[in-house]
């Protein structure tokens, strides 16, 4: 997914809700212990914000996506840094991959896990972090909502850039979960180009019960989540995410 739009994926609002997760990560790894030199690993990292913005802070980050396009923008991003520094891109799959070594936390953001298909996927997806993890490791991750699929995945919107113009279009089915939104851009390069993209991006609805259900069966205890809303244009207390805490059950 994002093949084709990667290079638009760090609007201003996909920018300001990385700054937030940032600073939840970095106060919740504190908390637990897990200090500047720990391994991390970003589990869907897209364009590796947040991986690059824990790599600042002295953390040892290995960022995989599934999008060679999404990674390839964060390998860019990353050679613009003033500062040189080791971050380990690795294009593969969140249900099927396999570190070197464990690390101390996994992070899954911007609701990457929602784009799995059904609750299979995502038991794979969580006995593969489990797997990843040393004992005692730490999960941090965000899922979308019911109410924020419910009020912003149906319906159309229009984006204007400085030289592209965008229109999604969006469905969520709530018997089933799933959404989708389609995008349509027309994009001038710099030689003056007018270029034509489209691309669709699927998600799934997970309710909190089988996500727990799903936790524990990977091996997963001290599990608790709560509502998250980065987006300061709506109330502080609308549903739009959970955020989910949990440690890898010692051995």
């Amino acid at each position: 997914m994002y093949h084709q739009l990667a290079h638009l994926y760090d609007w201003p609002g996909a920018l300001e809700f990385a700054r937030k997760i940032t600073d939840k990560d970095l106060q919740i790894l504190s908390e637990f212990g897990i200090q500047p030199g720990a391994h991390l690993l970003d589990l869907g990292c897209g364009t590796g914000t947040l991986a690059l913005s824990l790599a600042q802070k002295g953390y040892q980050v290995t960022g995989i996506d599934l999008s060679a396009a999404m990674l390839a923008q964060a390998q860019a991003k990353q050679a613009e840094y003033p500062e040189p520094m080791t971050v380990r891109w690795v294009q593969g799959d969140m249900r099927d991959f396999v570190l070197e070594a464990p690390v101390n936390a996994v992070l899954c953001h911007y609701d990457s896990l929602n784009h799995l298909s059904n609750e299979t996927e995502l038991r794979c997806a969580f006995l593969q972090v489990a797997q990843a993890l040393q004992p005692d490791g730490l999960f941090l991750f965000d899922l979308n909502t019911l109410e924020n699929y419910q009020t912003f995945w149906n319906g159309k919107d229009s984006y204007e850039g400085p030289n592209y113009r965008l229109k999604t279009v969006s469905h969520f089915q709530e018997a089933s979960g799933k959404a989708e939104v389609q995008f349509t851009v027309d994009e001038y390069n710099d030689a003056g180009e007018l270029h034509h993209h489209e691309e669709t991006v699927f998600e799934q609805y997970f309710n909190e019960k089988a996500v727990e259900k799903y936790l524990m069966a990977a091996d997963f205890c001290e599990i608790s989540y709560a509502p998250f809303n980065p987006v300061e244009d709506l109330p502080a207390d609308f549903p739009l995410k959970t955020f989910w805490v949990c440690k890898k059950r010692p051995v």
